[in-house]
């Protein structure tokens, strides 16, 4: 235990256990719902989509000069490749698309130094083949851009990227690739994309990459401006694709509407990611990691910063590891169903709702959260942050199974709303949780509809007395409920027990005029002091020991 230096008066409390005061059924863990099976999702790259090495067949040809012969035709501005096998290409060429048409074939295309400006349409399109890979040569740079509209147009196959392919299409190499997409996209593949070991720049007038069936990415620098989404996979029909993988690599997005969106799953392993969405203007859906069905987030380093949530999801959100630094005009992050956090670092600078879902499972991982509402907020239904939101919807009676499972991490949280709330139970087993909550009496730090439970871990919380509730029920340790009269923002308080020795300490970011302190060494029928003002030692950053 660490002595106390008391600085203000001392309020004396005797402390027992809370009695229950919910006689319904016996809510104390949440179950998450099942998650989409991605037992049938291939996250795997074959060693030919990391490899840069060239296949054999090799044919050379220089756009601007001299051209090797066979393998392919120049007709009505399309250079049309038609046989199995490598092309390097180089030079510069105006005004012509560089064709895939071989039927059930492998095509490798070797971009040395090659610049393709195609004001007609395309300047690279997979017609028909059983996969392409687009290899950027060690050490070149190279260059390929549409037109703003099309004049080329195939049957009833919507062209619109500067880079469109019909079949599963592969970017990797050394070298490095820019892609302008002034009509509108900018990758285009209607089956799989795998961009592996590469460095691509996009600025595309809409979506800057869309895989249809997938993305995949391994190891490669991304730099993406688009008008639309940055990168997204948007299968609706089958449940197996329609999914974003990524990694590792470097990926940098600003685009006007998401920053990464899968129709499926968003599974991200590890990586750096540099993510600005939304411009507020011409607005869609600005949010930066966005999956219709599951994110999951095991390791990476990622700044986010968007208009709408910085991480959203419509079922479930799994976060294991990482480190996430978020900001955002809406929700930090935001699941319609399960959000669970068992690792990793969690830093929402700015929000309206922290973390919002139906049920929030804290587990581990470190997570500070700012809020201008709610700081955790369990309310289940569809998007929205209550009925204040900026972005509207939201029922606050939504679901009677919305829960908050706090069993481990350490949680702080600085909310102008509630700072913990729950239309459904809290319940809090272990881990750490501080909450500097609201100054306004119209909510409070602790805020839940039918029952609060702790059985275990450190929690405390202060905030205005107007709207304030305390744990329903204690089982195996005390909580403790208090006035303390109106006190400063980073002003201590901290409980000690007989001796003077401190069971538990926090400074609070805001001011505050009553607090709930449970922790293991609170034991029922013992008598102990509420200080508040002073120092105590060995404390962290927070104020707490």
């Amino acid at each position: 235990m660490r002595k106390y230096i008391i600085v203000l008066l001392i309020m004396a409390l005797l402390c027992g256990l809370l009695p229950s005061c919910w006689n319904g059924d016996d809510i104390t863990t949440a179950d998450p719902p099942s998650t989409v099976d991605t037992s049938q999702m291939d996250f795997s790259f074959t060693e030919r989509d990391i490899s840069a090495s060239y296949g054999e067949s090799i044919k050379t040809i220089e756009l601007d000069g001299k051209t090797a012969t066979g393998g392919y035709t120049v007709k009505d501005g399309a250079l049309t490749l038609t046989e199995e096998g490598t092309y390097i290409l180089s030079g510069v060429a105006k005004d012509i698309c560089i064709t895939v048409n071989a039927p059930e074939k492998k095509v490798q295309l070797v971009l040395d130094g090659l610049t393709v400006n195609n004001k007609n349409g395309c300047a690279i399109y997979v017609k028909d083949a059983s996969k392409v890979f687009i290899t950027l040569k060690d050490g070149t740079e190279s260059f390929v851009s549409d037109g703003e509209s099309y004049l080329v147009t195939d049957g009833d196959t919507a062209l619109d990227g500067a880079i469109f392919s019909k079949a599963d299409l592969t970017v990797n190499g050394g070298g490095a690739l820019t892609v302008e997409g002034n009509y509108k996209h900018g990758i285009v593949p209607k089956d799989d994309l795998i961009i592996a070991n590469a460095e691509v720049t996009v600025n595309s007038k809409s979506c800057g990459i869309n895989g249809k069936d997938c993305v995949k990415i391994k190891n490669a620098t991304l730099d993406i401006t688009a008008g639309s989404d940055g990168i997204r996979s948007d299968n609706d029909t089958d449940l197996n694709r329609g999914f974003v993988y990524l990694e590792s690599g470097k990926i940098t997005v600003c685009s006007a509407n998401d920053g990464i969106q899968a129709e499926t799953v968003l599974k991200i392993c590890d990586g750096e990611l540099d993510i600005k969405s939304g411009n507020g203007e011409e607005y869609e859906s600005g949010k930066g990691l966005k999956a219709v069905s599951d994110i999951e987030i095991l390791g990476g380093v990622f700044k986010i910063d968007s208009y709408d949530d910085s991480i959203h999801s419509n079922r479930t959100i799994t976060i294991s590891g990482g480190d996430i630094w978020a900001r955002s005009n809406d929700d930090g992050i935001h699941a319609d169903m399960d959000l669970s956090i068992s690792g990793g670092k969690i830093l929402v600078s700015k929000s309206y709702e922290g973390l919002e879902a139906e049920r929030i499972l804290i587990s581990g991982g470190t997570v500070y959260i700012t809020a201008s509402d709610d700081g955790l907020n369990a309310s289940g239904g569809n998007d929205g942050s209550g009925m204040g939101g900026p972005f509207g919807g939201g029922d606050m009676f939504a679901s009677s199974d919305a829960a908050i499972v706090i069993s481990g991490g350490y949680t702080v949280v600085n909310a102008s709303g509630d700072g913990v709330d729950s239309n459904g139970s809290i319940t809090v087993t272990g881990g750490i949780t501080l909450v500097s909550g609201p100054t306004n009496s119209g909510n409070g730090s602790l805020d839940y509809g039918s029952r609060a439970e702790i059985s275990g871990g450190v929690f405390i919380a202060t905030g205005a007395y107007g709207m304030a509730q305390s744990f329903s029920e204690a089982t195996g340790q005390g909580a403790v409920f208090s006035l303390t009269g109106n006190r400063n923002g980073g002003t201590s308080v901290a409980l000690c027990n007989s001796d003077g020795s401190v069971i538990c300490s926090f400074s609070p970011v805001k001011s505050y005029q009553c607090v709930i302190i449970s922790a293991p060494d609170i034991k029922k029928g013992d008598t102990y002091t509420l200080v508040c003002g002073g120092e105590v030692a060995d404390a962290d950053a927070n104020g707490f020991a």
